[in-house]
C-alpha cells in the first residue's frame, strides 16, 4: 500500500514537535511493514525566485519528504481565512504531488500552512482520504479553541474570532471559514480523533458522527520510557502499593513533581505555580519545570514568582527548553507529572509519556486527558481553574507514599507504534465497514 501523508514540519529541524515526531515515526513503521509511505510537508524553506507552493523531494532519516515551501504564511494565516479555505496555487501544487505519487490513501494529519481543499484534491484524484484530528484548527484559527489565549471558546458561531486574534477581518469570514471546513472534512472518508473529547468536539461542530472514530497515536518516545523505566518502576509498585510505609517527612525524601511542556497559559504553567504557591508543606515538595517559554510569559512568571513565600519559592525548579532526548532525566526521578491544562488539550503526549515512565499523573478532567488518566487508578483528576485542589493531593501524596505506589501500580503498557499502524490500515481499507 502507498500511502501520502500530509503534515507541518520535518526532521531534523522540528523534531521538537510532538506531531514532527509521531508522523515521521509512524512512516517509518509503516515503511518496515512492507507499505510505501511519504510525506508532504508545509515547510519552511524558501526557494528565491521560485513560485509559491514550490515543491522538492527529500529523504530524511529514511523517510521520503516533499516540502511544499514557497508559502505565504509559516503556520497561522490569521488575517486571511479566506485563504486558509481555498488557495488556487496551493491546491494545484498538492494536485501534482497527488499525480506524481498516486498513493492509494492520503492521511492528512495538519493543514496548518496549507488550504482546506488539499481534502478535494486528493478526493479528486480517487484516493481514499483519511483525516486524523490532532488539533483544532479546521474549527479555530488559532487551532485550539482557546479564546485570546485565556478561556475555552465554543467557535466562530459563538465568539468572534476576529476580537481573540487582534485582527480587522469581519467575523463572518470565519464563521465561512468554519463552515467551509466541516464541508470539506464531511467528504472525507474517515476521520480519526485522537480522543473522545476531540470526537464530540468536531460532532457538536457539525462534522458526521459516523465519519468518526476515536483512534489513540502512539508514542515511541512513550515505548522507550516503558522499556527502560516504566515497566519496572510499575512492576515494582504491586509487589509493594499494598504494604504499610512510613511517612515521608521532616528530612526524608521530598515528593518530586514535575511539569513540563509549552509554558503557555493554555498548557497550564500558571496553574501549576498557582497550586505549588498554596502548598500547606512546600519543604516536603520538589517542584520541577521544563519548557521553553516567551518572553512575555517569562516576565509574568517573574511577577509571579516575587509574591511567593520564600520557603514557596525555594522548592521551585526551573530548568529551560528540553528534547525529547531529556525525557529519561526528566522523568526517570520523577514522582509525580502535574499536567494540568486550561484548553480541551487533544491527546497529549506529555501524559502518555509520563505514565509510560512509571509516573502518575496529576491532571485537569478536560480534553483527551480522561482517555488515559483514571482517577485513582494511574492518577488523579481535578477540575479546571482549582489550583487549591491541586495543592491539596500533592500535600496528600508527599505524606502518603502508599497512595502514590498504589497510583504507579495502576499503569499500564503504552500503545506500541506497531499496534497504531495495524489499526490505522483497518481505516485505510476501502473495504472496511465503519
Amino acid at each position: 500500500m502507498k500511502v501520502l501523508h500530509v503534515g507541518w514540519g520535518y526532521p531534523p529541524n522540528w523534531m521538537g514537535c510532538g506531531p514532527v515526531v509521531y508522523l515521521h515515526s509512524l512512516a517509518l513503521a509503516q515503511a518496515a511493514a512492507g507499505d510505501t509511505s511519504i510525506i508532504a510537508c508545509a515547510s519552511d524553506r524558501a526557494v528565491t525566485g521560485a513560485p509559491a507552493y514550490t515543491t522538492v523531494c527529500e529523504v530524511i532519516a529514511g523517510v521520503s519528504y516533499v516540502h511544499i515551501q514557497n508559502r505565504p504564511v509559516h503556520m497561522h494565516d490569521f488575517w486571511d481565512p479566506d485563504r486558509e479555505c481555498e488557495d488556487a496555487r496551493c491546491s494545484e501544487a498538492f494536485g501534482r504531488v497527488v499525480r506524481d505519487v498516486c498513493p492509494d490513501v492520503v492521511h492528512i494529519h495538519n493543514l496548518i500552512g496549507l488550504s482546506f481543499d488539499v481534502i478535494r484534491e486528493a478526493k479528486a484524484h480517487g484516493s481514499r482520504v483519511v483525516m486524523s484530528l490532532h488539533n483544532y484548527f479546521p474549527l479555530c484559527s488559532r487551532d485550539d479553541l482557546f479564546f485570546a489565549n485565556a478561556e475555552r471558546c465554543e467557535g466562530p458561531s459563538v465568539r468572534s474570532c476576529s476580537n481573540c486574534l487582534g485582527t480587522l477581518a469581519g467575523d463572518h469570514h470565519y464563521r465561512k471559514r468554519h463552515e467551509h471546513a466541516i464541508n470539506v472534512l464531511n467528504s472525507c472518508d474517515a476521520l480519526l480523533a485522537v480522543s473522545q473529547r476531540v470526537a464530540d468536539i468536531y460532532a457538536e461542530h457539525g462534522v458526521r458522527r459516523d465519519l468518526l472514530s476515536v483512534e489513540h497515536i502512539a508514542s515511541v518516545a512513550a515505548e522507550d520510557l516503558w522499556q527502560r523505566v516504566g515497566e519496572a518502576r510499575t512492576s515494582q509498585a504491586v509487589r509493594t502499593s499494598g504494604a504499610p510505609q512510613a511517612a515521608q517527612i521532616d528530612g526524608a525524601k521530598q515528593l518530586h513533581t514535575v511539569f513540563y511542556g509549552s509554558l503557555t497559559p493554555r498548557k497550564g504553567v500558571f496553574a501549576f505555580l498557582q497550586a505549588i504557591r498554596a502548598l500547606s508543606h512546600p519543604e516536603r515538595v520538589q517542584a520541577h519545570v521544563y519548557g521553553g517559554l516567551s518572553q512575555q510569559v517569562a516576565d509574568a512568571i517573574k511577577v509571579m514568582l516575587a509574591k511567593f513565600p520564600p520557603s514557596t519559592a525555594a522548592c521551585l525548579h526551573f530548568h529551560g527548553a528540553f528534547s525529547q532526548s531529556d525525557l529519561l532525566d526528566i522523568l526517570g526521578p520523577a514522582d509525580l507529572a502535574v499536567l494540568p491544562p486550561r484548553w480541551e488539550d487533544n491527546g497529549p503526549q506529555t501524559v502518555l509519556e509520563a505514565l509510560a515512565a512509571g509516573v502518575p499523573v496529576l491532571a485537569t478532567r478536560i480534553g483527551g486527558i480522561p482517555d488515559f488518566v483514571v482517577h485513582g487508578v494511574n492518577g488523579l483528576l481535578v477540575e479546571d481553574g482549582c489550583p487549591d485542589e491541586i495543592a491539596a493531593l500533592v500535600d496528600e501524596l508527599s505524606t502518603r507514599p502508599q497512595l502514590l505506589e498504589q497510583l504507579r501500580s495502576g499503569i499500564t503498557p503504552p500503545l506500541s507504534m506497531d499496534d497504531h499502524r495495524r489499526a490505522l490500515t483497518r481505516h485505510y481499507d476501502r473495504n472496511s465497514l465503519h
